[in-house]
């Protein structure tokens, strides 16, 4: 199924394909006018994209977040 977005523009819908990292982004596709087709907006994002030790890591959708990686993962978001 990969890329997605490939399967999709056979059918009939209004397909956007945007940065899910770039607020602004979202907010333009959302408000952005329909033509009366179902839309799909496809976002494209990093797992922990900004934190080195988490960027592309799949476990740390189920690891436990200890305080201090917690603090460190704040500071390396914080210092960007």
């Amino acid at each position: 199924m990969s890329p997605l977005w490939d399967k999709l523009r056979g059918f009939e819908i209004d397909l956007q394909i945007i940065d899910g990292h770039d607020p602004d982004a979202i907010r333009e596709a959302l408000a952005r006018p329909t033509d009366h087709r179902p839309r799909f907006i496809v976002l494209r994002t990093v797992k922990g994209r900004g934190v080195s030790f988490m960027e592309n890591r799949m476990e740390w959708h189920y690891l436990p977040l200890t305080e201090e990686l917690f603090q460190a993962a704040i500071r390396e978001i914080e210092s960007r």
